[in-house]
């Protein structure tokens, strides 16, 4: 396996583990209501964002180049904005605005 590829293995198991928590905190602060899809893309939105510090703490131990670190850490959040949108598509509209029940 090459450098890359480990490092990215390692971001990508460290946010999909972490990503439970921050999606649960997410989940409890102002809950998913598009169904177990929307709660899929949310979870994996969560996991992207999380898994990118990792990536780029094991790249730098690793030797990877800053043009790689960079590129990939671009790469982790486009995965994480195609996440948001998937899960906004999911998600019930209005659900998010507490201003529309006033």
């Amino acid at each position: 396996m090459t450098d890359w590829i480990i490092a990215v293995l390692i971001g990508a198991v460290i946010g999909l583990i972490i990503g439970v928590k921050i999606a649960r905190d997410s989940n409890a602060r102002q809950p998913v209501l598009g169904g177990v899809l929307a709660q899929a893309f949310h979870y994996l939105a969560c996991a992207g964002l999380t898994g990118m510090l990792p990536f780029i703490i094991a790249g730098i131990v690793v030797g990877l180049s800053f043009l790689a670190l960079f590129g990939t850490a671009l790469g982790f959040l486009a995965l994480t904005g195609v996440f948001l949108l998937a899960h906004a598509g999911f998600e019930r509209p209005g659900s998010g605005s507490r201003s529309a029940a006033r």
